[in-house]
């Protein structure tokens, strides 16, 4: 048998590598690296299973869902998000993905948002955490005491540096920039590696991102989780905000955290139950395997490329031609709402100079009329 990395090859945020970081520390070793978002064309090189550790955020297209026949899945650390599916909804968990699911579950679900989805659609789950929580120390990195500011609004980083105006403070980002997308997965490894020792060695880590927040609780680092409180932080966040302190960026420049800024506080330790069921899951997982493995029924491979991979080919070119129709359709729009507030705000401009204009002229008039 084999062992297979999943990742997000496209990505344009670090927080994917981070999960990908997280997972691959418990596996034997890395045979293949797979694509997220293409796990269905994922075919071995031999007639034999490849375990794969499925962590993150599943998925922008419900067309690759379920994964490959070759593949053996763990679900642990799972989001399900309706919000991100581009097709809408997760009406194909009704079909053969919800069996798919059922097969190999119950699914570890990073948040209960998740969990209760899947249950909607009548698949076993369970609330793991995210798989972040178990990353480890790393050995020699030395405490610089900075305060990290990962992502925050400009009017948070201003504020937080008048307070902290003696303190070494360092502004980072989780966006990746457009040319360096799709890197082999060894650079972007040594980026994420990089991020988390500038957390380790933290002060304090103030952020937005949940991939930034979790892997530097998990480094002792003591946090702050800035949320908007949206649909989105409910969905994805709010389940681990008992795991270190939450504000709103307003609540930060009413000084509601002050104390925190000058002060900062060591996590809640909840985090280490959680930690320790995630790293007793995934050691079990990999422990069972290989028998696990022994049984799995394989297609043939030249089967499962003519029934499957190559009659999806025009499916698949079809779908994303459509879907970046719909994408420049949706930027047009946008556009041109743009275009019409501004006309708008332009034309009540003109319409209250004409306006005043008109008022200054019957002033005028009942000025003369006054002194004829």
């Amino acid at each position: 048998m084999k062992y297979a990395l999943i990742y997000y090859k496209n990505t344009y945020n670090i927080g994917d590598d981070i999960l990908t970081y997280a997972e691959k520390r418990f596996l034997p070793r890395v045979d293949y690296r797979i694509d997220r978002e293409e796990m269905d064309l994922f075919v071995p090189d031999e007639d034999e299973p490849t375990a794969a550790i499925l962590n993150g955020w599943y998925l922008h297209h419900g067309y690759t869902f379920p994964p490959s026949p070759y593949i053996l899945p763990f679900f642990i650390g799972a989001h399900f998000s309706r919000a991100q599916m581009r097709a809408g909804d997760y009406s194909f968990l009704d079909a053969a993905a919800g069996e798919y699911l059922k097969k190999y579950g119950p699914v570890g679900c990073r948040d209960d948002q998740t969990l209760k989805l899947l249950e909607e659609h009548g698949i076993p789950g369970y609330f793991s955490g995210c798989l972040t929580l178990t990353l480890p120390r790393f050995e020699h990195v030395p405490f610089t005491g900075e305060i990290v500011l990962t992502d925050v609004p400009k009017d948070v980083e201003r504020y937080i540096k008048s307070r902290l105006s003696d303190q070494t403070i360092v502004c980072m980002t989780h966006t990746i920039a457009s040319e360096e997308a799709g890197l082999c997965w060894e650079d972007r490894e040594r980026r994420a590696e990089r991020f988390l020792k500038v957390y380790q060695g933290a002060g304090l880590v103030v952020t937005t991102r949940l991939h930034c927040a979790l892997p530097s609780i998990a480094l002792g680092a003591p946090v702050i989780l800035l949320g908007t409180y949206d649909e989105d932080y409910y969905a994805r966040i709010s389940d681990f905000t008992k795991l270190c302190p939450c504000f709103r960026a307003q609540e930060i420049l009413e000084g509601k955290a002050d104390a925190l800024l000058l002060h900062p506080s060591p996590n809640d330790s909840g985090s280490l139950e959680i930690r320790n069921s995630l790293i007793r899951a995934c050691e079990t997982f990999i422990a069972e395997a290989p028998q696990r493995c022994k049984h799995m029924e394989l297609p043939a491979k030249n089967v499962y490329r003519e029934q499957y991979i190559e009659r999806t080919v025009n499916m698949r070119r079809t779908i994303d031609a459509l879907l970046n129709h719909c994408a420049n359709l949706e930027e047009a729009q946008r556009e041109g709402l743009e275009k019409l507030t501004r006309l708008a705000s332009i034309s009540q401009g003109l319409l209250r100079e004409n306006e005043r204009m008109q008022n200054l002229l019957t002033e005028q008039n009942q000025k003369q009329a006054d002194e004829t």
